[in-house]
């Protein structure tokens, strides 16, 4: 007898008593791991949906919060400024207390605190309720690929945070088609004790919570990761987890898994004999402060520019592009640049009056969001066929090369439509932040590399809130000097690339990269 190519016969005893790992293989892979997969990536598509949702609601609510575009900015950072303050303490919260409570938690609260939001009277409201809905809207985001990753084998660990990562851009898709929906429609309702009126864009918020509560109901039926079962010791309910995933595959009764006991496994536990805030630093010392030191700093200081540069370019530009597109739509005179088209409806009238405040979104918008969404998680599959003829090292210098030039010449270039072209094909150098973490995978030990990619992607964070940020100031002041800028950063990010290692390397074993099981791990990777 034969599961999941493992035979059986004559190992029965050993097999009876055995580690986690080899149950979770024996377990098999099937309906159980593809259903647990599309519950995480319905939580990825409610952490990006709500990351850029303000790109959305922004333009249709600028009239009613009165926002100009410096506060657009602003506003467009907080959901990464979250991300960026908390996900250190969610990803504590979820190995001390477990993955799928603090998943549960902090998602209804994010969805309760949307709701909240939309019913801002005014800027000041809408930021702080905005900010508290994305601090439990990061729980997820630093959570949810280690909970996706734990429910399978080694052998298909990989494959299905891939799959699950896809989710992200189906959200990029989901998100103007939602917005499609909704902000078309007219409708005023008054409410005056707190003297607003709900309209589309209001909606809008509480409908980009959605994948969040309809996550947590399936949540709730889910269990909690057997490998944090396994690590505080509940074995016995660690193992009735493998079974029902077995049962579920294998479409056998639980009592038939041959695992009958679970292996004591020696687990690292980290400042055992210590405690408090004093423990917690020191062991972030040890693991940050040889990244800061040769041989690795080199390497340290290229993953950071280079993904800080990508998430300013496209998270930066990505939360004003409905702005952008819609002023595109909108604009019916001659051939003009795209700059000089956003100029335009920024120019006061003759008589020095502004021009009266107009929050209307044009469908063109959101049909061209969608198109270029699709393209975008095309892009990903694409790069992801490739990398592995070609190497990572080429795909980074020439995409990077490509779309920096790209985003110079959508301000350079006379016609609005090649613009919007170009300026797509800016916006595609996303593609490459898993390529660089890849890298960093590499180029990193084994003992430090989940610190080294933590800190590469919380730069990320920081570029995408200094990013939508300094776009906001620039569109508003010199809109040239935003593309001549991020376009430039993304051509030196492709220069720095030039110093990676060649496929050579990339195809060289590499003595400790020893497959390991993710053991309280509560890093994002992409």
């Amino acid at each position: 007898m034969a599961i999941n190519g493992v035979v059986l016969s004559g190992r029965n005893e050993k097999l009876s008593h055995t580690t986690l790992d080899e149950a979770m293989l024996l377990s098999g892979f099937g309906v159980y791991n593809i259903l647990h997969m599309l519950m995480c990536g319905l939580i990825l598509m409610g952490v990006i949906m709500q990351s850029l949702a303000l790109g959305y609601v922004m333009p249709a609510a600028q009239c009613d919060l009165d926002l100009t575009l410096q506060q657009r900015g602003w506003l467009a950072a907080i959901p990464f400024a979250a991300i960026i303050l908390t996900s250190y303490f969610w990803g504590w919260l979820a190995d001390t207390q477990g993955r799928r409570p603090v998943m549960l938690f902090s998602m209804i609260l994010s969805a309760i605190f949307s709701v909240f939001t939309s019913f801002s009277p005014n800027l000041i409201s809408f930021a702080v309720l905005q900010f508290i809905s994305s601090v439990f809207m990061s729980g997820p985001s630093a959570v949810v690929y280690t909970y996706l990753g734990e429910f399978n084998s080694l052998r298909h660990r990989d494959k299905m945070v891939a799959f699950g990562s896809s989710f992200v851009g189906i959200g990029t898709v989901v998100l103007p088609g939602i917005s499609w929906l909704i902000l078309p429609v007219e409708f005023y309702h008054p409410i005056s004790f707190l003297d607003i009126a709900y309209r589309p864009w209001r909606l809008l918020v509480v409908a980009c919570a959605l994948p969040y509560a309809i996550s947590a109901i399936f949540l709730m039926f889910a269990p909690e990761s057997p490998k944090f079962l396994n690590a505080i010791g509940e074995y016995e309910v660690c193992l009735d987890v493998v079974k029902t995933i077995y049962s579920v595959n294998q479409r056998m009764p639980k009592d038939s898994f041959p695992v009958k006991s679970l292996i004591v496994e020696n687990h690292i536990n980290k400042d055992v004999d210590s405690h408090g805030i004093g423990a917690v630093l020191r062991s972030m010392r040890d693991q940050t402060v040889p990244l800061f030191k040769r041989p690795l700093l080199p390497w340290t200081c290229l993953t950071c520019f280079v993904q800080f540069g990508i998430f300013a370019t496209t998270n930066g530009f990505y939360v004003w592009f409905p702005s952008i597109l819609n002023s595109l739509a909108n604009h019916d005179g001659g051939e003009a640049s795209i700059c000089d088209i956003l100029d335009a409806t920024r120019l006061p009238a003759d008589n020095g009056t502004l021009i009266e405040c107009n929050d209307t979104m044009n469908t063109e918008t959101f049909e061209r969001s969608i198109y270029i969404g699709l393209v975008f998680s095309s892009m990903y599959i694409i790069v992801g066929f490739l990398v592995d003829f070609v190497g990572k090292k080429p795909i980074l210098v020439v995409i990077l090369s490509v779309t920096g030039m790209c985003g110079i010449g959508a301000h350079l270039v006379p016609n609005s439509q090649v613009g919007v072209v170009l300026f797509a094909i800016f916006q595609m150098s996303g593609a490459c932040i898993g390529l660089m973490t890849a890298v960093a995978v590499e180029l990193f030990p084994t003992k430090y590399r989940a610190m080294a990619v933590c800190l590469s992607m919380m730069m990320g964070r920081v570029g995408s809130m200094a990013g939508s940020n300094l776009i906001g100031v620039f569109l508003q002041s010199n809109c040239g000097i935003s593309f001549y800028l991020f376009g430039g950063i993304i051509i030196v990010n492709a220069l720095f690339c030039l110093t990676l290692p060649g496929k050579k390397q990339d195809n060289k074993p590499v003595k400790d990269t020893v497959v390991e099981p993710a053991e309280n791990e509560t890093h994002e990777p992409v």
